[in-house]
Order: C-alpha cells, then structure tokens, then sequence
C-alpha cells in the first residue's frame, strides 16, 4: 500500500521565474521556501536542499538531497528526498538521473504526493518529445490530487503550454480567472508571475492582463515584507520586461533598478540567478539611453556574476536550446562589444587594457560554449588554468569576434594586440561561411567568389600587421559559422591562404597546452613512438549504430538527399553519410545476415589499409588494424604510455553534441565520454599525448557546433593537439596527406618543423598535384590545439 506525504514546498510547473528558471523547462511553483518549507520537512538536509533549488543552487541542491536521501530514518523519507533530488535533477537536464529518482517515489506514494511526482515525470516526458506520455502523468495527476489548488493550476499551467496556439488564450484566461478567485498569498503570487510571463511568452493574451497579474503579485509581496522579497524583485523583473518589450527604456530601467535593490536587500546568494538577468537587463537599457559607462559596469556585474553561478546553469533551456547560444553567449558578446567601444573612447594609453579585458571575454565564450557542447562544465574548469600562454615570435593569436553589425578582428602577437573592424554583420558572414563550408564539402567549382570575400573581411585588413611582425603561423580561434569553414582555404585573388601562412585552430588559448616539445631538435615522430589503429573492414560495431545511422547507410532514409553531382559522387569518401549503397533493398526486407553483411560492406574503408602501410612505411608504430583494433586492445595498447602520438583511422562523426560524437572501433562505439574513460590514466594527466590524428571523421553538415566535437576529443583524450577533418576526405588524399604529414614530423634537426608547419607543406604537396588542386581534397585536414 502507497503512502501519501505531507504538501511539499516543491510543486514544479512550465513557467519561467529568475535567470536560472528561464534556462529550464522545469520551475518550482507556489509553496514558500526557506523557514516555512523546514516546518514541513522531516530533516534539515531536505529542506536546505529544497532552498538551495529555489535559490538556483543546483549542483549544491543535488548533493543536499543526495545527503538527505541516504540519511532519512525510513523508507518514506528516503523516497521522499528522493522525488525532491528528481526534481533538482530535472531542473540540471539530467534527464536519465532524474528519472530514476522519481520513479520510485511515484510508485510509492499515493494522493497529492503522488501528484506532484507525477507532474515532474510529465515535465521530463515533454523534455523528451513525449507528449502523450505527459498527458498521461498529468491525467493522474489531477486524480490523485485534483482537490488541491496547486496542483490544479500546475497541471493547467503545462497542458496550455502543450496546446495549439489557437488554444492557448481560452485555457491561459481560463487560468487567470480561476487564480482571480484564489485568497491571497505567496502561492497566488506565484503562480500570477508564471502565468504572466506565460502570456507574454506566447502571445496568447493581452499584455494589460500581464501587467495586472505582476502588478498584482508585486504588490503583495510588497505589503508582506521581506519575507517575501524574492516575489517582489520578480514581479518587478516581469514588469521591467514588458516596459522593454515595448521599448519604453527609461521606465523599465526604473523598474530594474527597483528589483535590483530589492535582491541586494535579501540574504547574500539566496537571489543571485535572478540578478544576472536583471544586471543584463540594465546593460542593455543603459546603451540603449546612451549610457555607455554605464553599460558596461553592467555587463561586467552581470558576467562576474555568471561565471559564479556558472556550474549550477543547465545545458539547455526549456524550448531545447542549448544555454550558451540562449543566454551565456549574448551576455558575453555584450560585454565584448561594450569594452570594444570603451576603447574606441579611451585615451591611446588604456586601449591595450580594454583589448586584453576583450579577449580574456571572448576566452570565457569560448570556455562556456565547449562546457556546453560536452555537458560537462567541469571537465572545461580542469583545464582553464592550463599551461602559461606564450606567443612565440612569427606566431599570432587570432579571435574574430562576430558582432551583430560588424566583424571584429583581435589578432594577438608577442609585440601585443592588434585590432581591426570589419564592415561584415554577423548574418551576411554566417551566409557566406555556410555557403564557402557547402561548396567546400560537396566540391562543386563555385568556391571561388565566398573563398575571396571571407579573405577580404577575415585576413586583408590584417596583413599589414601579419606582415610587420613576420608572422608565418596564424592560430585562430574562431567562432559560429567560421568554425565550419577552412581558412587556409581562403583566396586572395593571387594564391590560396595556406600558401602564405601554417594554420591551427584553438578553441580558446586558455584550454590550449602551449607546452612546447621537451627537445627543439628532435624529430616529433619516431619510430617507436607511434600507435596507429583502423578499421578498412567493420566487425560487431556494426549491432551498436543508431537506427538514424542504419537507415542512412541502407537507403531507407526517406530524408536524405542524395549525393551531389561533385567531386564526392565521383571518388571513394570517407562518410558515414555519402557511403550509401545505390540500390540496396529496404532494410526491412533483409534478414540480420543480409543486414550485417550490407552494413559492413558501406561501413567498409578501403583506403585505411594503403593509408596505414603508407604510415608505417614512414615512421614505424605499433598497428592495430580491423579485428586488432577493439575497445580493449586499443586502451591497452594507449594506457602503456608508451606512444606520444595516436593516429585512428576509422570512421567519425562530431554532432552537434557530445552525445552524438563518436568513433568506430572494429568491435564498439568509442563515445567522447568513453575515449575519457579509456584513456584516464595518471600517465595522461603526468604527460599528455602529443598529437590525436583522426583521419576518417567527419562533421556533422552546416552545424557550426560540430567542430566542437574535435576540440572535445582532444579535451577527452588529454591529447595537446588533435587533427580531424571538416567534411568526409577522400582516400586518395588521405593517404599521401598522411604520410607526408608524418614524414615532415619525422625530420630533427635544423629541418625539424611544427605540426602546424608539416601540416601546411603536406597539404600544399596536394595542392600543387593537379589531381588535388581542389580544395575538396586538402582543405579538410586542420589542426587543433598545441601547433609547435
């Protein structure tokens, strides 16, 4: 038999209230926190934990309630902390860990208990496209506890936001009319403030109606005193909000400011989420009025700020978009864009302070943008600090800063920062990107005309500088749509970019292991000291794809397009995606034998095996070829120690995610986080792999995320450098790419070269062959991470 609970302060509902409620598709909802909560709770960690949660304090909220649940005297508290650190879960986005902790106190409890957990499965079954599941949960919620208020405007508050839009102002009015009859009180106000950023959201009501319900609520909160502060300050930021929707900047900064001084009035940390958006909020409206000194004391409060609560934000928000493009990167480009123009204002002697301040911003987009790709914010932390940066001369850093209105170029020598503005909006450089990364990848001929307008607005105005400080490696640090593209690839009108300068690409110098080489002289690649895995023939890793990859593979995808009349139709690519086989049957129609045996022959590589000879020929390694190259022998063989460059030649595909980033061994899938997993060794904190080659992989087409994928394999494997491609290669190219590449590295001596610099001449070996003048054939190849 089921046991009911007592009402819980933590009754969750779609809605956004605060910063961090607005990255989150899951909120707390009506029942008071803090001291009122603790009368309720059985033990102290659970109601610190429930606060913490309130207080957008999710990584601490986590632990607290893990604390909570492992203590509790009896099977019902234990399953009652547990629902509370479901709940926390769910708001992090860790889906998986939040349902297993739910789900067993939804089978336990009963009534309005039982409700509540309901109503957070519903939520997670939404976060997952399951609509009918939700409807499900929410159906039993309203049986198990319809009788009571809360979890009736929960429910009703979610199943709007499931509906139509022609639905959505009936059941969002039915809502406010229903509240209209409700007594006062923290739970009134709460759910006036959801309901009216829910009708401002949606549009699916007049914004006289969300005036009044903020109105409304802040002026209860307001005559209940400081209790209820966190209530008055975001009502104030509801109210701030539609005053700047309207464009009426000088009222809403009024507003703002009101809030602001709310929040700096309660208990230190307890509002700190919802402080940043008010801080960004003030930024935005004080550049608006003119305020420019202003603006950016904002920005700059409402960035320390972020960088505070920066482990506590979830990965993506509640419409599925990660937070970093929702949230974390328009408060970091503002604060750019703010410095930049304080230099422009600044006294010749302070502009190099405002340039520096700029880059160390743009490193902290960086940093957070690959917390978010990987969801893992910590793994990007363990390295922040890394190696001392040092720029060697003929060296220069390059971070070109996509502004909506215009490109601006910080280019980073050892005589100091230079900067350049560009006239090029941020949507005609994303255009011209996607379109130079399409032509590129599909090799058709009408590269040319994007090739010479990236180089006038990314390179030209910057070759004075380049060529004043005798600069021959360009380390850039790119950003959106430029990461999909091949700068060397760029064209002057004369000669392609690589003919001029060497190139890598950093995620950011501050994830960048500048550590140069133990010895100048020696060869980086001898013989010995390489480990080289691949895969021309797939095993059993062919039961462990996805059914989305099966189904591309097999031409049974309704959806895919086929492949261009190109460069790619022609040759023998290497892509999970262009590899299809013309005229296999419905995979439906084959057997398991028939469809082992059609995967494996798509999958099948046939390039790898010349490619390794051709590497070993060089400089020879241990091989791990096919049936050698499993999960097990492959961390064996790296965990040895003994290889300071890895060099994987098998298929690879960097999404938009870390999830949907994989290689293929012969015998598995080989994921970022397993790649961690394997290669976890003290050995590879002591002394990381030099180099990460993976001649195979692919990036998924036109996400400008994707390329992430390499800089997280890297991360992942503790490598100082990884060499991947952008789009799928060709093996007639991959395999004297690859071996002069090593063969470069292999020189010592005066003739020793960087791995930027042996990169650069193997793909200008290809460049100058006729056969591979395209730069479909030797473009793909870049390097990431340590250039020396």
């Amino acid at each position: 038999m089921t046991t009911p609970v007592p009402s819980s302060p933590s009754l969750r509902a779609w809605g956004a209230r605060g910063f961090l409620a607005a990255l989150v598709l899951v909120v707390c909802a009506a029942l008071p926190c803090g001291p009122a909560a603790a009368q309720t709770s059985a033990t102290p960690l659970l109601a610190a934990g429930i606060a913490q949660r309130e207080q957008g304090q999710l990584l601490l909220s986590i632990n607290t309630l893990r604390a909570a649940r492992d203590a509790a005297p009896n099977q019902a508290e234990a399953l009652r902390a547990s629902a509370e650190l479901g709940a926390s879960l769910l708001q992090a986005r860790r889906l998986d860990a939040a349902q297993e902790a739910l789900e067993p106190a939804y089978d336990f409890f009963s009534g309005v208990g039982r409700a509540r957990v309901a109503i957070d499965l519903g939520n997670l079954a939404v976060l997952r496209g399951g609509a009918g599941t939700a409807q499900r949960y929410y159906t039993e919620a309203l049986r198990q506890g319809g009788g009571d208020a809360e979890i009736r405007f929960a429910v009703g508050m979610n199943q709007a936001r499931m509906s139509s839009a022609a639905d959505q102002p009936a059941q969002f009015a039915a809502l406010a009319s229903a509240l209209a009859t409700e007594p006062a009180g923290a739970a009134k106000a709460r759910w006036q403030i959801n309901l009216a950023q829910q009708l401002r959201k949606s549009g699916a009501g007049p914004l006289a109606q969300a005036h009044a319900l903020l109105a409304d609520a802040q002026r209860w909160a307001t005559q209940a005193g400081p209790g209820q502060g966190r209530l008055q300050a975001e009502a104030g930021d509801g109210l701030a909000q539609l005053y700047e929707d309207q464009s009426r900047a000088a009222e809403s900064l009024v507003l703002t400011r009101q809030a602001l001084a709310t929040v700096a009035a309660m208990p230190a940390g307890t509002a700190d989420d919802l402080a940043i958006q008010l801080e960004w909020r003030q930024a935005r409206l004080t550049r608006t009025l003119g305020r420019a000194p202003e603006s950016l004391d904002a920005y700059e409060r409402a960035v320390r700020r972020l960088e505070a609560l920066r482990q506590d934000l979830p990965i993506e928000d509640e419409a599925g978009v990660s937070s970093f493009r929702s949230t974390l990167q328009p408060v970091y480009l503002g604060l750019v864009s703010a410095l930049l123009d304080a230099a422009d204002a600044a006294p010749l002697a302070q502009q190099a302070a405002y340039l520096r301040r700029s880059i160390d911003t743009v490193e902290l987009i960086r940093q957070s943008e690959l917390q978010d790709y990987l969801g893992d914010r910590c793994e990007v932390d363990a390295v922040k600090g890394g190696s001392a940066t040092v720029i060697p001369h003929g060296t220069a850093v390059l971070y070109p800063v996509v502004l909506a209105d215009r490109l601006e170029l910080l280019l980073e020598t050892d005589g100091g920062i230079t900067r350049v503005r560009s006239p090029a909006p941020a949507a005609r450089v994303a255009a011209v990107a996607t379109a130079f990364a399409a032509e590129l990848r599909e090799g058709t001929p009408g590269f040319m005309a994007p090739a010479r307008q990236l180089y006038d607005w990314v390179l030209r105005p910057l070759e004075p500088a380049l060529a004043q400080q005798g600069v021959r490696t360009l380390v850039v640090a790119p950003d959106g749509a430029l990461r999909l593209v091949a700068i060397g690839a760029f064209h002057d009108g004369e000669r392609f970019a690589i003919e001029k300068f060497a190139f890598a690409t950093a995620t950011g110098m501050t994830m960048t292991n500048t550590t140069p080489p133990a010895s100048p002289t020696a060869p980086m690649a001898q013989a010995g000291a390489l480990l080289v895995a691949g895969m021309s023939e797939p095993g059993p890793v062919v039961d462990k794809l996805s059914a989305a990859t099966v189904a591309r593979l097999l031409g049974t995808d309704a959806s895919a397009s086929p492949a261009p009349q190109s460069l790619v139709a022609s040759r023998s690519v290497r892509s999970l995606g262009l590899r299809a086989l013309p005229g296999t049957r419905s995979a439906l129609s084959l057997d398991a034998a028939g469809r082992t045996r059609a995967l494996r022959e798509a999958l099948a590589l046939p390039g790898v095996n010349q490619e390794l000879a051709a590497i070993q020929g060089t400089v020879p390694g241990r091989e791990l070829l096919n049936a050698s190259f499993t999960v097990d022998r492959f961390r064996r063989a790296a965990e040895s120690g003994d290889y300071r460059i890895i060099h994987v030649a098998s298929h690879g595909v960097f999404g938009g995610s870390a999830d949907a980033s994989y290689i293929l061994a012969y015998d598995d899938l080989l994921t970022l986080d397993g790649l961690q997993t394997l290669l976890r060794s003290d050995e590879f904190r002591r002394n990381p792999i030099e180099l990460l080659s993976l001649s195979a992989c692919e990036t998924a087409e036109g996400d400008d995320r994707s390329p992430l994928g390499i800089s997280g394999a890297a991360m992942k494997a503790r490598a100082k450098a990884v060499m991947g491609s952008l789009w799928p290669v060709a093996d007639e190219a991959a395999v004297p790419l690859m071996a002069g590449f090593y063969r470069r590295l292999g020189l010592g001596g005066s003739e020793r070269l960087s791995k930027a610099e042996a990169l650069q001449q193997a793909q200008m070996a290809l460049l100058h062959n006729p056969d591979y003048a395209h730069p479909f054939f030797w473009a793909p190849f870049i390097l990431i991470g340590n250039w020396l």
